[in-house]
């Protein structure tokens, strides 16, 4: 298709629709509005006799009409001219809209539209292969007439698929469908259109600010408030970033309520970071990248740009060094290069952040678009604005009153951007912007910091100027490497100059760098200008050089920069070493050695073809020695002509006479000074005490701290040795004077096993080591080492290089004040922890830290706070249930017993609130509540025990969850509750349909003398409204749904949740109702707390004690995904101690020891042939399907798609004609349950079946009707008053099996008259199945009871009974002690498929 014509215009200013065309003209008014576009009077006057319009007197349309017809309406100000185009024409937006819908709304739509297919010669058929239209604007006009003109997708599509390879595709879209919108149209429109129309409108106003797209937005957004499930979850999104750019959080929040996944968790991120809050939006940010990247399986650009800038944006508020470094990578990531252009969008935080962290010049003209009011158009120029402002005026140089009235008029722009689109959102960031660049105090929650504030960010800076490594100068980009290659005697062979480039991911591989580049640099670090002074120019041209190797290796010493040749990339420290003498005692002689051994002088023949500069290089390097003390650490020992005429005359081993001592000891004397002596026998000028404590010699390398333990005998200034190893006697030159000493080696020793008791991740030393020297790389273990090196007592000092030295203060659990104030809801938390040297760690520091791996806190300047690990556990604890808001810590009031528990011992100041809230709870622990008199029944001790645990909750003011075993008697226990606290007001009992009935009968039976009544029967309204003391009313949860507003406005005394799983989806609308019902006390029953996922247990803990495990997305990142995902035991002990006061469990194992055993058999069911081939069949396509949705789909979609095929695969499992009727094979299944059926009847047993589809249920029917035998049934249609009776027909021996559906009949039964329970087919969730099989075993039992479980052979169903055992211990490890297990995957779904 050829590229479009030109651009549409707005309508001109001033032009303002009239209303309605004259009759003269309406013909030719409409045949305009069907063509939509601009377009020339031939094409109006050919659709007229296309359509067979006629004018009043009967004559046909011609030319001269048509063109007088025009002429009128734009006299008349109802037309647009087309710029540039003369003769082309549309109607104004309002009367072209409202002209089309009435054209539409006469019936003639399919005429109109088959006259446009034959105005621009169109034949759809021909469309499915390829566009037969060239024309742009008649292109437009038939896409609109198919969407409008209700043309069923189905055949819209293959056209549009051929369209959508133009690049004019979307604007062909948004010229058909969304310009000039018109709601009432639009309704005509296919509603899978519909769907990606708005989707389309929303994303691309976020993106583009297109005021043209705001009806078709707001037009969804109606729709959004009026029936939300009704919406696409990508349209649900797509509008919530709308609702997040106009500052409507809650509306946003309501538009993802129920929605899962990364870019879902992206956008409620978002809406925190615009709440202000930093630091929680930060890591849900984080949280979602994470997931959204697993999903799309990227980890770039993954978010839409309009949403992707506020995670940047919370770090630059929150402003650490750590933070602005997150910040950089992410930006430089969005941007797809390391180094991105800085005039680019996501370049331009790149740039700024880098001029803030110290490691660049900040280059104003990136930011001189900000003076030029016509490019403050889109996101981008918002951006410029709010980066000028954490830059600061100054910085940009924008004090001057003109360069003000610039950005002022920049700012006008952009909100005249701003307004049509209603991004109040925005403007509020761009207002604040423009205060703090006026040198006013910004709003509240901006994230820039008013003057009061700002000498917190320039700390900041400060602190991350003193972060820099010390390898490489301020802004340093690349570094040179000086090689050494050492020959085997210690030789100077070579030195050789490499070059490092610096990047994100740190210095990169080494290449060569020429002499010629280094010689004349002036722009070399200092250290690299003592080496390049050895460089010799020998030509005139700059590969002429060489360089001079004793004295550039004089210059080396100290060097941040040197490492071997065979290993460029390990960088060694240089240090300068001294030659060493040894005098040993051999019988009447001593020897004597010196170390090194020095080298011959060189040949004639040698020095013949060298020059004088050449030959004196030679010699110097005949003194010179490079030795490697260990793998770090490199040892020159430079011989002066003194040393090297006395190792001469030392050559070999000297041996002097024993008697010759004297005349020994005082050359010794004369040699200490050049030598360090080593002599048993050896004295010296002047003798001093040995100092045997060790010195800890600490060096950064890299990103790893070398420790290298040695001990000066002779004090700081005297020669360092390795510890307990070498001669007891030594002797030097200190301060110009000879000092001897002898040393303490077992001293020494115990010193060293002391630091490597202390320390034991550091390896022992082998024998074969030279040197006692480690390098420590985990950042966690390096900090440990510094903090425990300056304490240990065997260690005398701890040395770190100039420049480079890092202290750790170490704060305990004494130094730490905490204030605690109650408030309403809430009890809010403040403190802090001081430090040696003054320095102090707010709670939210503490608090973070405690989040993380590193106990270890840092605070600039090289400067670590160490928390010991007692404290950080316990603020681990504590940050555990706290949450941040605007105002800084709080926690819930169900939390008060866990908040003083956490901080027993630690100095706190507390209020009144907080002291009577402990007091309370004490009280209530106190308690020994009676048991109500009225109940008509015997408790058994277990029961008094939950009803007491119950009763000392309430008074607490605490909620809990009952969640005994199925068949325990929590119904009884609740009543026993109910009838204690009847006088104090009226009680609520929520249950599931099919349970409601039996709390009405127990009721009867155990609490006559309260006033039960049903909700649902009678005068509703009246019945809530007269509820008082005594009184109970029980609802079903679809009736507390559907009423949820008129129960909310009812107070209650008692709220009891039965079957409480009902709501272990927090965000459907039942759990929603539930939540906001208010209560004194509620109760939660559920057997089954725990089904599938943690997030059930939140849920219940919601409606129970609301606050205490926080947000769901707060409980998902503290415990649910380390615990379900990576089996992180710590986490799920600390969540089961959090929970373990509110949850009471007892198993019937426990508690009833006397009820009858169970014992449960699988029956394995063999297929017939053709059956399995059958099954093998579905497999094998079940496996296709699922790996390429797998490849294709996200990752949550995936699943759904792959969860769809298991349950296929189950169905066929439990018989073909559930999957394929046509074919009319009888399962196995069906013939074995027949014979069990038939010998379970035979032999005078009761039997309870259960299957989880009903359809499978009716073919069980069949064999049992056949063969005669009697049974009940139940599933859930059946009435509640019909449930009711067959439930006690069956106890009342009416029937020798009971078929029931598992969802229907699997909790609130009591069926005990039934010694055997089949289960059809096995569930996903065991726990499902064990409430069904507890509909037997349970008090009453008086019988053993045997469970069957059929389970057809080689088929999905082995590998599901397999999986019960991770979910069970899913509920297990925080219900009781038990290990946590990890929740299959998409792909490991697919492998239960493959049958692995």
């Amino acid at each position: 298709m050829a590229h479009r014509n030109s651009s549409q215009p707005p309508v001109p200013p001033g032009v303002r629709d009239p209303g309605k065309p004259p009759d003269r003209t309406q013909d030719v008014a409409r045949a305009m509005a069907l063509l939509w576009t601009y377009r020339p009077r031939s094409a109006v006057h050919d659709l007229l006799r296309l359509t067979g319009a006629k004018q009043a007197n009967g004559r046909v349309y011609t030319q001269e009409d048509v063109r007088l017809a025009i002429r009128e309406l734009q006299d008349r100000g109802m037309l647009v001219a087309m710029p540039h185009r003369e003769g082309y024409h549309r109607l104004t937006d309002e009367l072209r809209a409202r002209l089309y819908r009435e054209a539409l709304e006469e019936g003639q739509r399919e005429r109109l539209r088959e006259a446009l297919f034959r105005l621009e010669s169109f034949e759809p058929q021909q469309a499915r292969y390829y566009w037969p239209v060239y024309d742009f604007s008649a292109t437009v006009a038939l896409m609109r007439v198919m969407l409008f003109s209700g043309m069923p997708a189905a055949e819209i599509e293959p056209m549009a698929r051929v369209l959508a390879r133009s690049p004019d595709w979307g604007e062909i879209l948004r010229e058909a469908a969304l310009d000039a919108f018109d709601g009432p149209s639009f309704e005509h429109v296919d509603p899978a259109w519909q769907k990606d129309l708005l989707y389309m409108a929303a994303v691309n106003l976020s993106r583009s600010w297109d005021p043209i797209l705001v009806p078709p937005t707001d037009w969804a957004l109606a729709k959004l408030d009026s029936n939300r499930e009704a919406l696409s979850g990508g349209l649900r999104m797509a509008l919530a970033e709308v609702l997040l750019h106009r500052g409507e959080p809650e509306r946003a929040r309501l538009a993802l309520q129920g929605l899962d996944g990364g870019a879902a968790d992206a956008l409620r991120a978002g809406l925190l970071v615009q709440g202000g809050e930093w630091e929680a939006g930060q890591h849900a940010f984080e949280a979602a990248l994470k997931r959204r990247g697993e999903e799309v399986r990227a980890r770039k650009r993954i978010l839409p740009t309009g949403l992707a800038w506020l995670y940047p944006l919370s770090l630059l508020a929150q402003g650490g060094p750590a933070q602005l470094q997150l910040a950089r990578k992410f930006c430089a990531g969005e941007a797809g290069k390391r180094e991105p252009n800085p005039y680019t969008g996501w370049g331009s935080w790149v740039h700024a952040i880098g001029f803030r962290l110290g490691e660049s010049t900040l280059d104003r003209d990136v930011f001189a678009s900000i003076f030029v009011p016509q490019t403050a158009v889109g996101i981008e120029a918002l951006w410029t604005l709010l980066l000028a402002a954490w830059l600061g005026a100054e910085s940009l140089g924008l004090g001057s009153k003109r360069a003000a009235a610039q950005v002022q008029d920049y700012a006008k722009a952009l909100r005249k951007g701003l307004a049509p689109c209603r991004f109040a959102g925005l403007q509020a960031q761009a207002d604040a912007a423009m205060a703090v660049l006026r040198g006013e105090e910004p709003p509240g929650g901006f994230f820039v910091s008013g003057r009061r504030e700002r000498w917190r960010e320039v700390l900041t800076a400060l602190q991350a100027l003193g972060n820099e490594k010390a390898d490489a100068g301020p802004g340093e980009a690349s570094r040179i490497v000086w090689t050494l290659s050492i020959g085997e005697d210690g030789g100077l062979e070579g030195i050789s100059p490499l070059e490092q480039k610096r990047g994100p991911r740190g210095w990169s591989k080494p290449k060569v760098l020429s002499l010629g580049k280094v010689f004349g640099n002036q722009k070399l670090p200092p250290w690299d200008a003592r080496v390049a002074r050895a460089i010799r120019r020998e030509g005139a041209s700059a590969r002429d050089c060489r360089l001079d190797r004793a004295a550039a290796i004089a210059a080396l010493v100290g060097h941040p920069a040197v490492a071997l040749a065979e290993e460029p990339e390990r960088l060694v420290d240089l240090v300068e070493g001294t030659p060493e003498l040894e005098v040993v005692r051999e019988g009447n002689a001593y020897r004597l050695r010196v170390t090194p051994k020095p080298r011959r002088d060189l040949s004639a023949a040698e020095s013949y073809y060298r020059d004088s500069e050449e030959r004196r290089e030679e010699e110097a390097l005949r003194s010179i020695w490079v030795l490697q003390d260990t793998p770090q650490r490199l040892r020159l020992v430079r011989l002066s002509p003194v040393q090297r005429r006395a190792a001469q005359l030392v050559a070999g081993h000297l041996t002097v006479p024993a008697a010759a001592h004297p005349e020994l000891e005082q050359a010794l004397r004369v040699l200490a000074g050049h030598f360090q002596v080593h002599a048993d026998h050896a004295e010296a000028a002047r003798e001093v005490p040995p100092e045997s404590k060790l010195r800890a010699e600490l060096s950064p390398t890299g990103e790893s701290l070398m420790l290298r333990l040695v001990v000066a005998p002779l004090g700081p200034d005297g020669p360092r040795l390795a510890p307990g190893s070498g001669r007891s006697r030594l002797m030097a030159v200190v301060g110009g004077e000879s000092v001897g000493t002898r040393r303490d080696l077992e001293a020494e020793r115990a010193g060293l096993a002391a630091v490597l008791q202390a320390l034991p991740f550091l390896e022992e030393p082998g024998e074969a080591q030279a040197g006692l020297e480690w390098v420590v790389d985990d950042p966690e273990d390096a900090l440990t080492m510094v903090e425990t090196l300056s304490r240990l007592e065997a260690v005398g000092s701890v040395d770190w290089p100039k420049g480079k030295s890092v202290r750790v203060l170490t704060v305990d659990a004494r130094r730490v004040r905490f204030k605690v104030e109650a408030q309403r809801d809430w009890f809010r938390l403040s403190g802090q922890a001081t430090a040696d040297e003054g320095r102090l760690l707010a709670l939210e520091q503490l608090l973070a830290a405690s989040r993380g791996r590193s106990r270890f806190v840092p605070m600039g300047e090289g400067l670590y706070i160490a928390l010991t690990r007692t404290l950080k556990e316990r603020l681990a604890e504590l940050e555990a249930v706290a949450e941040l808001d605007r105002q800084g810590t709080r926690l819930p009031r169900a939390a008060a017993g866990w908040l003083e528990g956490v901080l027993d011992g630690m100095p706190l100041e507390s209020d009144a609130g907080f002291r009577d809230a402990i007091e309370r709870l004490r009280s209530a622990q106190d308690e020994s509540p009676p048991l109500p008199r009225a109940l008509q029944a015997e408790l058994r001790p277990y029961q008094e025990d939950g009803y007491r645990w119950a009763m000392r909750l309430a008074s607490a003011g605490l909620g809990g969850c009952l969640a005994d075993d199925m068949g325990l008697g929590k119904t009884l226990q609740a009543l026993a509750l109910l009838l204690a606290r009847a006088q104090g007001g009226p009680a609520l009992v929520i249950a599931p349909t099919s349970v409601c009935g039996n709390w009405l009968a127990e009721a009867a039976r155990f609490a006559p003398s309260l006033n039960f009544r049903l909700y649902g029967e009678g005068d509703r309204e009246g019945l809530l409204a007269a509820a008082g003391p005594l009184d109970v009313v029980v609802a079903s949860y679809t009736l507390v749904q559907q009423a949820a507003e008129r129960f909310a406005a009812h107070p209650w005394h008692t709220l009891v949740a039965d079957e409480a799983q009902a709501i272990k989806n927090a965000a459907a609308k039942r759990s929603q109702a539930v939540f906001d019902l208010a209560a004194d006390f509620r109760l939660a029953l559920s057997g089954t707390p725990v089904e599938n996922r943690l997030a059930e247990l939140w849920s219940i803990m919601r409606f129970a004690n609301p606050g205490l495990l926080a947000s769901a997305a707060r409980f998902n990142e503290r415990f649910a995904t380390p615990i379900e995902r990576n089996r992180d035991r710590d986490r799920q002990h600390l969540l089961r101690r959090i929970v373990a006061p509110f949850v009471l469990r007892r198993t019937k194992a426990q508690v009833l020891p006397e009820l009858p055993p169970r014992t449960e058999l699988v029956i394995t069911v063999a297929p017939e042939e053709d059956e399995a081939a059958h099954y093998e069949a579905l497999r094998r396509q079940a496996v296709t399907e699922s790996t390429r949705a797998l490849a294709m789909a996200s990752a949550a979609q995936a699943r759904m798609n792959v969860l769809a095929q298991i349950t296929r695969l189950r169905r066929a499992a439990c018989d073909p004609r559930l999957t394929s009727p046509e074919l009319g094979i009888t399962g196995a299944k069906c013939q074995v349950f027949a014979e069990l059926a038939a010998e379970l009847a035979a032999n005078g047993h009761k039997a309870l079946v259960f299957s989880q589809f009903v359809d499978f249920l009716a073919l069980l029917r069949a064999p049992l009707d056949a063969a005669g035998i009697r049974y009940q049934y139940l599933d859930g249609a059946t009435p509640a008053a019909e449930r009711t009776r067959r439930v006690a027909a069956f106890q009342a021996g009416e029937g020798d099996l009971f078929l029931i559906s598992l969802k229907a009949g699997g909790f609130g039964l009591n069926l005990t008259a039934a010694d055997y329970v089949v289960i059809a087919d096995p569930w996903w969730n065991p726990a499902a199945e064990d409430q069904a099989m507890g509909r037997a075993h349970r008090i009453g039992q008086t019988r053993p009871v045997t469970v069957y479980r059929l389970v057809t052979r080689d088929t999905i169903e082995s590998r599901i009974v397999e999986l019960h055992h991770d979910k069970r211990a899913l509920a297990e490890s925080i219900l009781a002690e038990g290990e946590a297990t990890a929740l299959p995957s998409a792909e490991e779904l697919i492998a239960l498929i493959r049958g692995g």
